[in-house]
């Protein structure tokens, strides 16, 4: 049973109460005081359980003796009910006014550099525990921090203590007419003891307040924004105050800074690990060497200082049974070359499923290059094809894809080198030959890299030719031999032996 409540025992909001929710209560708890007044029932917080629980409203009136006013205005079931929908909505409003704190905080960081998402909520902490501790150490009622924006010509509210939050929702302020945050940028701080009467118009305080300290947050020797002590009365204030304001103002500074290092240290850590992503992949697309026909034995092989790689090399059987291999090197030697080459490579797969000429391929993924050219997306390649049953073969290059063919008894070379690469014209200009490959010999193209880092054509043609005497894999050869060049430039290597019978 539900014992009734005298009408003596009403909720009053007197002054006293009005004056203490002007500046620091919040919309959710004036509303609950006036849910007890309305209703004469009150949430027991003790309550931990999802169900709402009230009581009855016990501040009392001393002197009230009606008993047709005995019960509370609304029953204890409509109350309750009325509780549970509003502390669903209380919740809701909380987790919104907590993210729009951490995310002006984000805001006001943009300053230095935006900084992560793991980090906002401990910034955010952090920096609300220095204007709490300013306020302490001052004997103030509230403090407020305001960037400005990009343009300068604004002052947006990015953290508040003891104010309602939904001053972070406020319109900016001009800069304009603020003369006490203006003041404060080319000054220490700005007292402001008595801002009653005129005062008040002469500094334009951004809250109604009886004292505030203005000082400016600095990013190096450059104002990005203003910290507000604010106190409910006048007061006289001195140099400690300052201080305390100036201290506040360096903290909330260094906070940022330590954030926004944060964010640049974890996009670094991202950049690396696409790249990491980005280069697994192209060394994990490229072939292995094996027996690509009887008695042809292919292999290749890229040795880049960098992460990625701007080059490739391929080689298959068509249709027909002819062999081919191609290498192709970007001009490109940053990250993005990585992406002009397997642009390449895509368009040689697409365009080596009907007939054609080791001419007409270049011509094609020329056309590819130039028709998707959103900037100079230049290619040097070489493109062969073979008959394996009588080593005859030919080849165009275009670009600095260098080319030889070596025996055991010496070597000569396959292309010229020093024409245009590919999308450098709307027309492809490559060098064309035919060739013969004969039991014993090896092909072997490379890119531009070896020349750059000091290996010449010569010790190329020299270690191809040792690898013959012995009929072993060459490239294992000419490797060994590079490795006493520091690596400097991407190394590309294609070889394509045909063994004896």
């Amino acid at each position: 049973m539900t014992t009734p409540v005298p009408s003596y025992l009403r909720l009053h909001l007197g002054d006293d109460a009005h004056a203490a929710t002007r500046h620091g209560h919040s919309s959710s708890d004036q509303f609950w005081s006036a849910f007890s007044a309305a209703t004469g029932w009150r949430i027991d917080h003790r309550h931990k359980s999802d169900d709402v629980e009230v009581l009855p409203a016990v501040q009392m009136d001393v002197m009230a003796d009606d008993p047709a006013q005995s019960q509370p205005p609304v029953v204890k079931e409509n109350a309750t009910e009325l509780a549970s929908v509003a502390r669903a909505m209380s919740k809701e409003i909380e987790e919104l006014e907590s993210l729009v704190r951490r995310q002006e905080i984000e805001l006001a960081s943009q300053a230095t550099v935006q900084f992560s998402p793991k980090r906002s909520e401990a910034a955010s902490e952090a920096v609300h525990l220095t204007l709490q501790r300013a306020i302490q150490a001052a004997g103030f009622d509230a403090a407020a921090i305001y960037m400005l924006d990009d343009e300068t010509q604004y002052l947006k509210t990015r953290a508040v203590v003891g104010l309602p939050p939904e001053r972070l929702s406020s319109e900016p302020r001009m800069l304009r007419g603020s003369r006490a945050d203006l003041e404060a940028m080319v000054q220490d701080a700005v007292l402001m003891e008595d801002l009653h009467g005129i005062a008040a118009e002469t500094w334009t305080p951004p809250e109604p307040f009886g004292a505030a300290v203005c000082t400016a947050i600095y990013k190096g020797d450059l104002p990005i924004g203003t910290l507000w002590l604010f106190a409910n009365e006048p007061r006289q204030l001195d140099a400690s105050f300052s201080a305390i304001a100036q201290m506040a103002s360096s903290q909330i500074t260094l906070e940022l800074s330590s954030a926004a290092t944060v964010r640049r240290e974890e996009r670094s850590r991202h950049a690396v690990e696409a790249i990491a992503d980005i280069a697994a992949w192209q060394y994990s697309s490229l072939p292995l060497g094996n027996v690509l026909a009887p008695g042809w034995l292919v292999d290749g092989m890229i040795e880049s200082p960098h992460d990625w790689s701007t080059g490739w090399h391929v080689w298959d059987v068509l249709p027909d049974g002819s062999l081919i291999l191609a290498m192709a090197e970007a001009l490109d030697r940053r990250a993005g070359g990585a992406m002009i080459a397997a642009t390449a490579r895509a368009a040689l797969t697409a365009h080596s499923g009907y007939q054609h000429t080791p001419q007409q391929m270049l011509q094609r993924i020329g056309d590819t290059l130039w028709e998707t050219n959103t900037a100079d997306q230049l290619v040097s390649l070489l493109y062969a094809r073979i008959n394996p049953e009588t080593g005859e073969g030919e080849v165009a290059s275009a670009g600095e894809i260098s080319g030889l063919i070596a025996g055991k008894y010496g070597y000569r070379p396959l292309t010229q080198t020093g024409g245009r690469p590919l999308a450098a014209a709307i027309d492809v200009e490559s060098f064309e030959s035919t060739f013969h490959l004969a039991e014993g010999e090896t092909l072997v193209t490379f890119g531009q890299g070896l020349k750059l880092d000091g290996i010449s054509q010569e010790l190329v043609g020299c270690c191809m030719r040792s690898a013959m005497q012995t009929d072993e894999n060459p490239l294992p050869v000419l490797r060994r031999e590079m490795a006493g060049f520091p690596n400097r430039h991407e190394r590309g290597l294609l070889s394509l032996s045909r063994r004896r019978g």
